[in-house]
């Protein structure tokens, strides 16, 4: 089949909802309708009502009045279904047979569409959405992951804010703020459906299934300002964590910067494998903490480089001094041929097979568009990574470098070592 089938395509409806086909050899389809709006999108009063609209759109539509009439359809379909919301998103998918695409694009669009918010179901499912968050600040890592943003961006900005939303918020919600929500929150042109695998739809077809979405107009973003909060944030759990969990932020970049390609391949040279520095240097050399990792995530208008590790609280301090020593090598002069050909062949490997599915494939597509980034397919994509050059990855090592001053860190463990981490992290090396 030529190649060329597989590029992906988009189409602006006549309501302003855009619809993306990016057809791959597949059995499966994944449909996936993103919408640009999160919880960085919301107000202080409101933060927490995407969650739970996200939570309500799955409990009934006037045509599939309860839970179980549209979890038995997916099911009768041979389908999944979810969603998630995030800092700039929210997102709905189902992942099922392609051959039942029409199906499954009727049943997602329907619950954004229609839905019914029954008041009895509102406030069944106002627990169900607390569990969540009490489940996920339970955890570590969740409550690490919850409370980075208050550090690095801090004040009263809602990109501090957890994209879970605030209980007391949860708590006092009503049907009549989500109703109010839904239409003023859901814009055509903010949303984009999103059709992978094994078949396509057809834009009038797309604009049909859409015609009854709410007609709500973006609304402009606050620009983030980076550390408008305390230096660090800690939960201190005496008798429960025997590890030192911690998440050190600096400022990174948005997702349109020129530099994003080569930052991806700097954060996988310094923690993105078994043979980054981090690991190489924490774990396998000194055998400090079983995990360690780099990442980087990109915003409209910023980004959040982190390194993320957990050890015994003894060897924390350590464990940070030696991250930090090679951020700094990296940002001291060009890696070797040899150690950027390892990388970028590890980061390719990992593309491709991580897009090898529809519905993963049909995300990969939708969060680009989201972020306003070129519709480039996984092979392109990967042919951009091979492009990077060791300069480039020098220059921005010394960019994120830059940062470190402007460090902020969230930890959980047995005790507060905070400002003996951050000395850690803000200490040149002796040597």
């Amino acid at each position: 089949m030529a190649t060329e089938i597989y590029q992906p395509t988009l189409t602006t409806l006549p309501n302003g909802v855009s619809l993306l086909n990016a057809p791959t050899p597949s059995r499966n389809v994944g449909v996936f309708l993103i919408v640009r709006a999160g919880s960085r999108d919301e107000s202080k009063d409101t933060s927490g009502l995407a969650h739970y609209l996200e939570h309500m759109f799955f409990k009934g539509t006037t045509s599939r009045p309860t839970t179980k009439s549209i979890s038995e359809e997916i099911d009768r379909l041979g389908a999944s279904t979810n969603a998630y919301t995030d800092t700039e998103e929210v997102a709905y998918f189902t992942e099922g047979p392609a051959t039942a695409m029409a199906e499954l694009a009727d049943v997602i669009t329907d619950m954004l569409s229609h839905p019914l918010f029954v008041a009895e179901e509102v406030d069944r499912e106002r627990n169900v959405v607390l569990q969540e968050l009490s489940m996920r600040l339970a955890d570590p890592d969740g409550w690490i992951f919850d409370r980075i943003g208050t550090v690095a961006f801090g004040g009263e900005q809602s990109m501090s804010w957890s994209a879970a939303g605030f209980p007391e918020v949860i708590e006092k919600a009503t049907r009549e703020q989500l109703v109010d929500y839904h239409a003023s929150f859901y814009a055509p042109r903010s949303m984009c459906l999103v059709i992978a695998g094994g078949s396509t739809l057809q834009p009038e077809d797309a604009a049909r299934l859409l015609a009854d979405i709410p007609h709500a107009t973006p609304k402009p973003r606050a620009k983030a300002v980076w550390g408008q909060g305390e230096r660090y944030v800690a939960d201190v759990r005496p008798n429960q964590e025997p590890q030192t969990r911690m998440l050190f932020a600096m400022p990174g970049i948005s997702a349109l910067d020129p530099q994003r390609t080569a930052l991806s391949v700097f954060a996988h040279i310094l923690g993105g494998g078994m043979s980054s520095r981090l690991f190489q240097t924490v774990r396998e050399r000194n055998g400090l903490a079983y995990s360690i990792y780099a990442t980087h995530e990109a915003f409209d208008d910023t980004g959040l480089f982190a390194i993320s590790t957990a050890t015994r609280p003894k060897d924390a301090r350590r464990a940070i001094e030696l991250s930090f020593q090679e951020l700094r090598k990296l940002a001291a002069g060009p890696v070797s041929d040899d150690e950027l050909a390892v990388a970028k062949s590890s980061m390719i490997g990992r593309l491709l097979r991580s897009t090898e599915t529809a519905m993963a494939s049909a995300r990969f597509f939708g969060t680009r568009w989201r972020a306003g980034l070129p519709l480039e397919t996984p092979d392109q994509r990967a042919e951009a990574i091979s492009k990077v050059t060791p300069q480039q990855v020098h220059e921005v090592a010394q960019r994120i470098t830059a940062g470190v001053p402007e460090v902020r860190l969230a930890l959980v463990g047995p005790e507060d070592q905070g400002p003996e981490l951050l000395e850690a992290a803000l200490s040149l090396p002796s040597d």
